[in-house]
């Protein structure tokens, strides 16, 4: 079957504002400042996190929804702004956007914030006088939270599982809280619009990156608005988890479910994996709710259990579940969000286990979107977009010049003269020599280096088998001859660039702008012969998707739909059987015991046994990408690969699985890159585009 991304209709418009036309309620549920401003007394400011009160403020992006209540007789301007910044001032991030609302109403503004570790984030609102008209503070937490996200007006099962112990396998930061303390599930709830009802979402899928899991019903999932809606594809196409629980009986028709099961949905009776016994692992906590075992639902629950059918979907022990991308998809057998499933330990401990696998997912996807790894190293994507890297021949004929000058200017200038009985001329000669040795060297700087700005890309897109769409992260060098300030705009309208590298002496200082045009960092400073690296987080086509599928009881077939050639692409099966081959064409189909035997060499062994090395990480072992060691059987047919992938490597940091044993994973470069030609107004010169494709899927 061939799968697609969920794709509605185009945004025309990521306007950060929605006004209302009468006066909106307090936020109490969600608030957590409103703060009187000086000199604007009928105007209150209101803030809270983006995804709800308790969600943290991590590392990486995030965002925040701030309301500013006109009370007087005309309108109001102005500007919300969020900076984010380490308390040493070395990294700044400040997002900004405009805003108008009217006399006796409000609006509402989404803004996304990027943090940093041991950082604090402060929001503020001004008129277009520069008065404050308030502003919030809160710390940047150093600790990934296991969240989920019930998008419900009140939270009923926040009740019931916050707080609770909670034990996923992965610890993506050596471990779980303070003194050997275990992770305590938190629960969130977002805002909800009071004019229309709905629901205050992300409107970029980065934003969701503190949520482990979303869990909402089927009547709010589909009159959610498209720029939403986008976001939350987004969101579960690079990894996320989405469960669902069935409102009405009419929403198993919706399109939007449709999509996302990979076909329509039939209702059937309960799947006999749901009713299977769940216990939930345990770890060392000092939570004060636990989770009490339940062999069976109560007989109240067991009346109202359903099972679905169709498209991609198998029975799971929460439902019926599908993959979407890198993601996950449940729809659930029962309503966790009402009576009596709330109250039940039966379904409170499966929503527990759903969010801990979701949570577990983290693990295998080498770029999370919007998320920061806590270590990382960024020089050798320096050095992949770095023009200064390929004119290091420069140094050394300079050296050469230097040599010849010392030689010329010296012996032979003064001996030539003294012979000629005026040793004194040698005095005349050596100015001359020294100008012309200083214009050649500079000349040479100038060659070498090039007179015109130019830019790079290098690209990762992670996909699912199939799919046509992935999530992508670019690197984006840019480096010009002399200091200039560029505008930076995201490749399309839900991604969110920031400054990932800046040369020394200078520090990170951003200022990325929200409005109608959509998002783009601005005055981004670069000094002269100087490479500032950008970092983007977004999606990326992939053509008609590139299928893995099984061919047979023992082999495996891929087809590349992508629209591009794969070059050195390497297949590595379930338990790490890795087959290799040079090309695949855009259109060709190859089965994987055509592939060479990648173990049948040296080099080849040496590298299987390198990505079967393990790293542990929690409670999983995760079997890292070895780059170093790809050299020796890619680089023949794509010369300078295999530095391209240590780059990428080395900038996920180091807890990836990138190899599940249990699915098989494609790697490989995608020839012509994205087929752009410039980027700021500077020359692209290069565009490598890397795909990393998981698991089974497609047409065959």
């Amino acid at each position: 079957m061939r799968l697609r991304a969920l794709s509605l209709v185009p945004i025309l418009a990521l306007a950060p504002v929605a006004t209302h036309a009468e006066p909106a309620p307090n936020l109490a549920a969600t608030s957590i400042a409103e703060v009187p401003p000086p000199g604007r007394a009928n105007v209150s400011f209101e803030v809270a996190p983006l995804l709800g009160s308790t969600s943290p403020t991590p590392a990486g992006w995030s965002g925040f929804l701030v309301r500013v209540q006109n009370n007087e007789a005309k309108p109001l301007r102005g500007e919300v702004e969020v900076l984010s910044r380490l308390h040493s001032d070395q990294m700044r991030f400040r997002a900004t956007a405009p805003f108008v609302v009217g006399a006796g109403t409000s609006v509402i503004v989404r803004l996304p914030t990027h943090g940093s570790v041991y950082g604090e984030t402060t929001v503020v609102a001004r008129d277009d006088a520069g008065t404050v008209l308030g502003s919030h503070t809160a710390a940047v937490t150093n600790m990934q939270e296991v969240f989920l996200l019930d998008v419900s007006e009140t939270s009923r099962i926040k009740g019931a599982l916050h707080d609770a112990a909670i034990s996923p396998l992965f610890s993506p930061w050596g471990g779980y809280g303070a003194y050997g303390a275990g992770p305590q599930l938190k629960v969130g709830a977002p805002r909800f619009d009071p004019a229309t009802g709905d629901p205050i979402l992300p409107d970029r899928a980065a934003l969701y990156a503190p949520a482990s899991a979303v869990l909402m019903r089927s009547d709010t999932l589909v009159k959610i608005g498209a720029a939403e809606l986008e976001a939350l594809s987004g969101y579960v196409l690079a990894g996320g988890t989405l469960a669902v629980a069935l409102a009405r009986p009419e929403d198993i028709r919706s399109p939007i479910l449709a999509a996302f099961a990979g076909g329509e949905i039939t209702q059937t009776s309960v799947h006999s994996e749901t009713l299977r016994e769940l216990v939930l692992p345990s770890a060392p906590s000092n939570a004060t709710k636990t989770i009490p075992f339940a062999e069976a639902a109560s007989e109240e629950v067991a009346k109202t259990l359903a099972g679905f059918s169709g498209g991609n979907l198998r029975g799971s022990r929460y439902g019926a579940s599908a993959t979407y991308g890198l993601g996950e998809v449940h729809l659930l057998a029962f309503d966790p969000t009402r009576k009596p499933a709330v109250d039940d330990p039966w379904a409170q401990a499966r929503v527990l286990d759903l969010t801990r696998k979701a949570f577990d997912r983290k693990s295998s996807i080498v770029y999370r979107q919007g998320g920061s790894p806590g270590t990382v190293d960024l020089d050798r994507v320096r050095q992949e977009l770095d023009p200064n890297e390929s004119s290091r021949w420069g140094i050394a004929v300079a050296a050469l010049l230097l040599i010849v000058y010392a030689v010329l200017a010296g012996p032979v200038n003064f001996t030539m003269h003294a012979n000629k009985g005026k040793p004194l001329r040698a005095l005349v000669w050596l100015p001359i020599l020294s100008a012309i040795a200083f214009f050649a060297v500079v000349l040479l700087g100038l060659v070498a280096k090039g007179l015109t700005g130019r830019s790079r890309h290098l690209t990762l897109v992670e996909a699912g088998a199939g799919m046509t769409k992935g999530t992508a992260r670019r690197w984006r060098g840019f480096f010009t001859p002399r200091s200039k300030d560029l505008t930076v705009r995201t490749s399309d309208g839900s991604s969110v660039v920031t400054t990932a590298v800046v040369a020394a002496p200078a520090t990170i200082d951003d200022h990325m702008l929200v409005d109608r045009d959509g998002a783009r960092l601005v005055d981004l400073a670069i000094l002269p012969w100087q490479t500032v690296v950008v970092r983007e987080d977004g999606f990326a086509d992939v053509g008609e998707g590139i299928s893995i599928v099984r061919e047979g009881d023992k082999d495996t077939a891929v087809t590349n739909r992508s629209g591009h050639d794969l070059r050195a692409a390497v297949l590595v099966l379930p338990g790490l059987q890795p087959r290799y081959f040079p090309t695949i064409k855009d259109g060709e189909r190859v089965l994987a015991s055509a592939g060479k035997d990648v173990k049948a060499s040296p080099q080849g062994t040496t590298w299987v046994r390198q990505i079967g090395g393990t790293r542990r990480a929690g409670g999983l072992d995760l079997h890292p990408l070895a780059g170093h060691y790809l050299g020796t059987l890619i680089n023949a047919d794509a010369p300078g690969l295999s530095d391209a992938w240590i780059a990428v490597e080395n900038s996920a940091g180091g807890l990836v699985d990138w190899f599940p044993e249990d699915v098989p994973v494609l790697l490989g470069q995608l020839d012509g890159g994205e087929g752009k030609t410039s980027d700021a107004g500077l020359k692209l010169e290069r565009d490598r585009l890397l795909v990393r494709i998981v698991g089974y899927g497609g047409r065959p």
